[in-house]
């Protein structure tokens, strides 16, 4: 029985199909060729999609979550960073001390240019001096050597030799140093 009803199955098909004419079986091909591709292809696409959408929010939610447990302790480190500079009031305490050390090495310092500025920061300044010195050379590496030693916000910008003659062992420097200061 089963056949007989496929066989009947089978003629109508056949019939709607003669009706169609061939320019409708080509439309039925291409329209069952669409949807193969679909399932095969679209299908497995949507799905690699929902799993990278979820992969995203995932680390979305982690950078989240890590931006604020990472704030405080930047904040921390900017605030470590910042209590390392004297403060600016304490430029005296520093110049005395520079003034110390030159005497100590047995280099001479003549009156210098000193500027104080605003540093890139707003939570520093820059104490600038060009001081001219005169001693040995060993006297005056030793000199910016201990300066750098004692005074630990100071850089040294620029040093510039000069010796009049080859017989002579003393040594005309220009030295420029920046005292940074914290300025709150």
């Amino acid at each position: 029985m089963a056949s007989l009803s496929d066989a009947l199955k089978l003629g109508r098909l056949r019939e709607e199909l003669e009706r169609l004419g061939w320019p409708g079986v080509v439309g039925l091909g291409l329209l069952a060729f669409a949807a193969m591709i679909a399932v095969s292809a679209l299908l497995p696409l949507r799905a690699e999609v929902a799993r990278l959408r979820g992969e995203a929010d995932e680390l979305q939610r982690r950078i989240g979550g890590g931006e604020r447990a990472a704030r405080p302790q930047v904040r921390d480190q900017l605030a470590t960073f910042y209590a390392f500079f004297p403060p600016s009031d304490s430029s005296p305490d520093w110049l005395g001390k520079i003034h110390a050390i030159a005497q100590a090495k047995g280099v001479q310092l003549a009156s210098g240019e000193y500027r104080l500025e605003r540093a890139p920061s707003p939570r520093l300044r820059r104490y600038q001096m060009t001081l001219p010195v005169q001693g040995t050379y060993a006297q005056i590496r030793g000199f910016v050597g201990e300066v750098l030693e004692q005074v630990p916000a100071a850089v040294v910008e620029e040093v510039s030799l000069k010796r009049e003659s080859v017989e002579t062992q003393r040594v005309e420097a220009r030295v420029r140093l920046t005292l940074y200061l914290g300025s709150a």
